[in-house]
């Protein structure tokens, strides 16, 4: 009977957790929540607390105001925040489109219906926006590891596809990881290296001890069950495209791609300009400013998103 219960438990929180992401991504896709914190924390504070200027949100938020209110306009040109004159002053509140966002984050970071202290206003605030964030990292890092080419990735490149240091993924990861999670998408893989190992050895001969093992990360049946109810992969399932993308780059997540891609240009880059220099010629030049541009655009849509 308790095996039953636990069954149950780990279907509800599977489900629970499947549902916040897909309702999450959606709304990432409004605001990005890794580079629009600030945004996300205003839309919290208008849902909580009502109109307000531009000096009180600052205020509440612990924020210099000139940030929140450059947030603040890109939040009007979303059409989430309506400005309002009052007497003078510009007040900003929740428009139709912001209050159903509002209502969306309630839905899956909700308080319960609780009312809120002033003194809990700022803290609550902050911790919903940190928490919205953490589950949208955890969607990249499904996306990066489940269209992997051998179904597991590093970590190192999993905590390039969630924009974080490598141990503040590695703290995201094994939330979801650990064998007491109550929902485990993540297996913890550790592999030797040859090249490392045969390094390390020669290190030892100098008294110096180095590690050889390398940390990947699969993904579960419970972490495919929540990837496959995601609308990225219903794209990733019709696309032969992603699949030829997978086997090249080692994995479909964008940033990942863009990244392999500015890398390997830039190696053609590097190999054209030798080339270049030994043949000096318009055609040689020509490839090698068209090589070095497209390197350059890469890497800039790599760090853009």
């Amino acid at each position: 009977m308790d095996d039953l219960n636990n069954v149950v438990q780990g279907s509800l929180e599977l489900a629970n957790l499947d549902n916040r992401l897909h309702v999450l991504r959606e709304l990432d896709s409004v605001i990005d929540f890794a580079r629009g914190l600030l945004q996300l924390r205003i839309v919290l504070c208008l849902g909580l607390k009502g109109s307000l200027t531009t000096r009180d949100i600052a205020f509440i938020l612990g924020e210099r105001h000139k940030s929140v209110a450059d947030a603040i306009r890109k939040l009007v040109a979303k059409d989430i925040v309506v400005k309002e004159p009052d007497g003078g002053l510009d007040l900003y509140r929740l428009s139709d489109t912001g209050l159903e966002f509002y209502r969306k984050l309630q839905s899956v970071l909700g308080d319960g219906g609780r009312r809120i202290l002033r003194s809990e206003r700022r803290e609550l605030i902050h911790d919903i926006a940190s928490e919205t964030t953490r589950y949208v990292h955890l969607m990249d890092a499904l996306i990066a590891v489940a269209t992997s080419r051998n179904g597991e990735l590093s970590l190192t490149d999993i905590a390039d596809a969630m924009k974080l240091s490598i141990d503040r993924a590695r703290t995201y990861i094994e939330m979801f990881s650990d064998k007491r999670s109550g929902v485990k998408l993540f297996k913890k893989v550790e592999k030797e290296s040859r090249i490392l190992k045969a390094l390390s050895r020669v290190l030892k001969i100098f008294g110096i001890n180095m590690r050889y093992t390398l940390v990947a990360y699969s993904v579960t049946e419970e972490g495919l069950s929540v990837f496959y109810r995601q609308p990225y992969y219903l794209k990733y399932k019709k696309s032969s495209a992603c699949k030829v993308v997978t086997k090249l780059f080692g994995s479909a997540h964008p940033r990942l791609v863009l990244k392999r891609m500015s890398l390997i240009l830039l190696l053609v880059t590097v190999v054209m300009a030798l080339i270049a220099i030994a043949i000096p010629t318009s055609t040689t030049a020509a490839l090698l400013t068209s090589f070095a541009i497209a390197s350059s655009l890469l890497y800039i849509g790599y760090k853009a998103i």
